[in-house]
């Protein structure tokens, strides 16, 4: 089974349905998480309902997911970008800076994407002024 293939996270964190993650999102997980050096507390992963209609969720290729830290997003972000380059990965990444505890959604589609929700769906470059923002005059 895939879970024994991993560091950071284990079969019992919030995926849903387990059984139905793709084993290359939870592998690519695990190498972000390794090189971020944060905690990361898992939304969800596999649902089948509650996204836009394409949603790699419902394929188990997505997680949601936010950092424990106490950083500003706005860097956190930067640093996801990084680690994200450096592995070389054609990924799916989402930014949500309106979360109680601002967070993030990578998934494996195989393409590069970037985009942000602020309410509403929004450009990257949007979500991102927002979360640098958020919180000020």
């Amino acid at each position: 089974m895939i879970f024994n293939q991993l560091k950071h996270f284990t079969r019992g964190e919030r995926w849903g349905d387990p059984d139905r993650m793709n084993g290359i999102i939870l592998l690519l997980l695990d190498a972000v998480r390794d090189q971020y050096g944060c905690s990361f507390v898992i939304h969800c992963g596999y649902e089948g309902d509650g996204h836009t209609p394409s949603s790699q969720h419902y394929i188990g290729n997505a997680v949601d997911f936010h950092i424990v830290t106490d950083g500003h997003f706005h860097r956190q972000i930067d640093k996801m970008e990084i680690i994200l380059g450096d592995l070389q990965v054609q990924c799916g990444l989402g930014i949500y800076p309106d979360w109680n505890r601002p967070g993030f959604h990578i998934d494996t589609r195989g393409y590069h994407a970037r985009w942000g929700r602020i309410g509403e769906y929004v450009e990257f470059s949007k979500a991102y002024e927002y979360a640098i923002h958020k919180g000020k005059p």
